[in-house]
């Protein structure tokens, strides 16, 4: 008999029962012998002695017969053990050896097995005719497979244009900044091509062993989506400018607008501005006077106690006056020549010449650049970095910097880490009841009331913390990732840095106490600390 995997026969005899072993050969797998105890089990015998079984399997080493029991039992038929994957895409089959006048299984006997544990699909009726051709026992054979499902892909969108432009002023080589060449828009021409859609492939539907259709996964369907002086292609897939004018992605939706020009002032003689599009004034923003923008904000004089919001960028070729009342708000980037009493906010960066007692908020970063670049007074916060020549003064004017995550991010990422943990630990309590209370059923007895009682509620508790914990965990792994994100914030100082600056990295505080000259400041384990740039 060919075969490789270890396995034992029983033969009973006058006197008791009587294992034949059949060592492995060549690469195959030694005899099991919690599989052997379980077989016995199964076949009615309780009386062996493991330790015996165990010695005697260890050091056979060619087929050779042991004494098992002394308890008479009926000849055994051959039997087979089934095991289906998790997925239900997989069945494998594992037959052990019928006793020396037992009965072999032929090819109707093992499809009943099959048929029932409701085996139905994808059975292969060649492995079992192979298998009975030639017997391989204590060994897994796959016996049935599902039909694999065939992913979709997800539609997508191809855009033709800078979806993300940024205002930059230019360097030049004395130090100062170049406020006049800046590339804020991109342009389209009539015509043009915009963004093209790939729709989504939904793929193919698979079928696991017991005959269920499995879907494949949803895929993402997307449209193309756009404002106004944009036509749509016959098929939808396409869409084209209607104008030349400037192009913009904000969100998923593409805007082509014409610029607004304002050719003087933002004064009595023009009123407040809002505009689905880009504004550009000629001369200044008169004190008091408001501009919205959902594109881009270019003033090419000064702004006064003035109100700016835009949905991109804010570029004043000259700066703010603020007078304590101007307030400028950017989806994006504020590039400015200087900044005084104002306030100015930023989705991505604050770019500036100088900065003089105002309250600058940027997302990623604050840089004070140019010549003399001075950031005097006020409080500047930057989620990476803050970057400037000189920080403070000689009077010692109160200045703060911030960088990095707020303290009550900091308690809100401590708190969940503390829920998370205790209702992890109720979550394997709850199931250890259930579990407890399934063994009872297993082992034949009748749950009381109260008992049924407590499953329930052990399930619904389960399921409410089950809930509880995706959200958790969804909102801990975010602000893990901003935390992480945030961490290797810093201050970078060019030049010089007075008394009176305080420094403020995630929830650590620097007070600067003497002059110090090019450094840069960041978080070492728990402390902020100074080293040389």
């Amino acid at each position: 008999m060919k075969y490789i995997n270890g396995f034992f026969q029983l033969d009973i005899r006058e006197n008791g029962v009587y294992a034949h072993l059949f060592p492995e050969k060549e690469n195959g797998k030694k005899i099991n012998v919690q599989e052997f105890a379980d077989y016995l089990e199964s076949c009615g015998i309780h009386d062996y002695d493991l330790p015996e079984l165990n010695r005697a399997i260890s050091v056979a080493k060619e087929e050779c017969d042991i004494f098992v029991s002394p308890t008479i039992i009926p000849e055994v038929d051959e039997k087979a053990e089934i095991r289906i994957s998790q997925d239900k895409m997989m069945a494998v089959i594992r037959f052990f050896p019928p006793s020396k006048k037992g009965h072999f299984m032929n090819e109707k006997e093992i499809m009943n097995e099959l048929s029932g544990r409701k085996i139905k699909y994808g059975i292969s009726t060649k492995i079992i005719q192979a298998y009975i051709a030639g017997r391989q026992f204590c060994r897994d054979i796959p016996i049935a497979k599902g039909k694999a499902i065939v992913r979709g892909t997800d539609a997508q969108i191809v855009y033709n244009f800078e979806t993300n432009p940024t205002a930059k002023p230019k360097l030049l080589e004395d130090g100062s900044v170049d406020f006049h060449e800046l590339n804020m828009f991109t342009s389209v021409k009539k015509g043009d091509l915009l963004a093209e859609l790939i729709p989504d492939s939904p793929g193919e539907a698979g079928m696991d062993i017991y005959g269920n259709v499995v879907n494949p996964p949803k895929v993402k369907k997307r449209v193309l989506k756009y404002g106004k002086n944009i036509c749509l292609s016959e098929d939808k897939l396409k869409i084209y400018s209607e104008v030349d004018g400037d192009v913009k992605l904000e969100g998923d939706t593409v805007f082509v607008s014409n610029t607004y020009v304002v050719p003087a002032d933002v004064d009595t003689s023009t009123g407040d501005i809002r505009y689905d599009g880009n504004v550009v004034v000629a001369g200044n923003v008169r004190s008091g006077f408001r501009i919205e923008a959902t594109g881009d904000i270019e003033v090419n004089g000064v702004a006064e106690g003035a109100t700016l919001i835009a949905g991109g960028n804010i570029v004043l070729k000259r700066g703010v006056q603020g007078m304590g009342k101007a307030y400028l708000e950017a989806g994006q980037d504020i590039v400015t020549k200087f900044l005084e009493s104002c306030t100015a906010k930023a989705g991505n960066t604050i770019n500036t010449g100088s900065a003089l007692h105002s309250e600058l908020v940027a997302v990623e970063t604050v840089i004070v650049s140019g010549r003399k670049g001075f950031l005097i007074g006020g409080t500047i916060s930057a989620g990476m970095r803050i970057e400037a020549s000189v920080i403070g003064n000689k009077m010692n004017t109160a200045t703060a910097l911030k960088v990095g995550v707020e303290p009550e991010v900091m308690d809100r990422y401590r708190e969940l880490s503390l829920m998370i943990k205790e209702e992890q630990e109720e979550m394997l309590e709850q199931q250890q009841v259930l579990e407890n209370l399934k063994k009872k059923l297993a082992g034949g007895l009748k749950l009381l009331p109260n008992q049924i009682a407590q499953a329930k509620q052990a399930g619904d508790r389960m399921k409410e913390l089950g809930e509880k914990l995706e959200k958790e965990s969804a909102e801990y792994i975010q602000i893990k990732e901003e935390i992480e994100n945030h961490r290797g914030g810093k201050v970078i100082l060019q030049n010089t840095i007075y008394p009176g600056v305080s420094i403020y990295i995630s929830n650590r505080i620097y007070p600067v106490k003497e002059v110090l000259s090019r450094c840069q400041f960041r978080l070492e384990g728990a402390d902020i600390v100074s080293v040389p740039i």
